[in-house]
């Protein structure tokens, strides 16, 4: 493994230098650092996907980059995907389609003999071990970083563990079954939202089988039905945060799909986070202070979640909060732009030495993924008033 680990550094280095020198002479350094994530494989294309989430550590020119960047990689063939099939699986399937292909795993449609149709999910062959292999070289890397302060004060080794952790869940198709489970348990209280069902008995080692959810990509949909399925969306995301704690941290495009009827699908639960009770409750006690302007109280919670060193500023951490704060709530309700304003809170933390909390980091991660798409499709939405009712009912529980 160690030997591996040495090539790998090798290959990335070769690649980073050359993406290095190219970019001291273009004006397209984005379009660089995405060519170099593809090239250097399926692990950093996983890791710059989910970096490019993190708003709290990552500049947002970075992140508007890395959100560029996409899985463009071919199927495994039908035929050798079946190999890993379980016995059972095999012998009802009466038909096999590929239907999509990522980094990770690709998806096949099947069809069994009693007439259902399925969704497959197989985990690519040998990508547990490239995976090990990866996150091995970039845990050497975050730690080299860190110890000769490479990236200023940012903890990069918690950050890269974070991600790394991550991406493990991801070839974990047992907790992403299990994840989908539960979330489809959950968001039966949301009126409109629908997660496909798991079927437990032809799951096996890396393969995971759901029922298939005819019509996602059709682009059949009116404006109207974007708009209901989006809010519908919006509203699960709330149920989550707020009451359930079990936080779906990748609602992009690709995994949240509209309905002609407005219903809203959620599907691929790889990338989930389950809060503490008390992590969630102190979440929805910020959130409530925020839409009060409560600036003040909003810097206490951070401050009893946080992690404070002794070169901690916590009173100038209080009074950017304070004034992040009458800011936001100073604009109408069209005008609050939930990205800047996340931007800005993780930025006065890292200004006065706090590290953010995971509890408040996944939650709003969850929102800044979905806030595209209420941007574009309803620009209208009042965040505050959506949340309202989910924020007292995360307070009585």
């Amino acid at each position: 493994m160690r030997a591996a680990v040495v090539l790998r550094a090798f290959e990335v280095l070769v690649v980073l230098a050359a993406t290095g020198v190219r970019a001291a002479f273009s004006s397209r350094r984005a379009d660089l650092l995405t060519d170099a994530v593809v090239r250097l494989g399926p692990t950093f294309l996983k890791v710059a996907q989910l970096l490019g989430t993190r708003v709290d550590v990552v500049p947002l020119g970075v992140c508007r980059a890395l959100a560029h960047v996409y899985d463009d990689l071919p199927a495994v063939p039908v035929s050798e995907a079946q190999q890993r099939f379980p016995a059972r699986l095999r012998a009802d399937l009466v038909g096999v389609t590929p239907a999509a292909a990522g980094s990770i795993a690709c998806v096949y449609r099947g069809e069994l003999r009693d007439g259902r149709h399925v969704a497959i999910k197989v985990r690519r062959p040998g990508i547990g071990r490239v995976v090990a292999r990866d996150l091995a070289l970039l845990g050497w890397m975050a730690r080299l970083a860190e110890s000769l302060r490479l990236l200023g004060g940012m903890p990069v080794v918690n950050v890269v563990g974070e991600i790394a952790d991550a991406v493990r869940q991801q070839l974990d198709f047992d907790a992403e079954a299990a994840a989908l489970r539960e979330l489809g348990a959950n968001l039966v209280a949301v009126p409109g939202v629908r997660v496909p069902d798991v079927i437990g008995e032809y799951c096996g080692p890396g393969v995971l089988v759901m029922e298939h959810v005819p019509g996602l990509r059709d682009g059949a949909v009116s404006p109207q039905a974007k708009r209901d399925a989006t809010i519908t969306a919006l509203r699960a995301v709330y149920q989550m945060i707020f009451l359930d704690g079990l936080v779906h941290c990748d609602l992009h495009p690709g995994n949240l799909y509209a309905m002609p009827d407005g219903s809203a699908v959620i599907v691929d639960a790889g990338f989930c986070r389950r809060m503490t009770d008390s992590g969630r409750r102190a979440f929805v006690e910020f959130f409530y202070r925020m839409t009060r302007g409560d600036g003040a109280a909003c810097a206490d919670v951070v401050l009893a979640t946080a992690g404070v060193t002794e070169r901690s500023d916590p009173e100038g951490f209080r009074t950017g909060m304070i004034r992040l704060v009458e800011s936001a709530t100073r604009d109408s309700i069209a005008d609050f732009d939930l990205v800047p304003f996340t931007v800005r809170l993780f930025a006065i933390q890292r200004e006065h030495g706090l590290a953010a909390d995971p509890a408040f980091v996944f939650p709003i991660l969850s929102l800044v993924v979905l806030e595209g798409t209420l941007r574009e499709v309803c620009a209208d939405v009042d965040f505050q008033t959506e949340a309202l009712p989910f924020v007292l009912r995360g307070m009585m529980t």
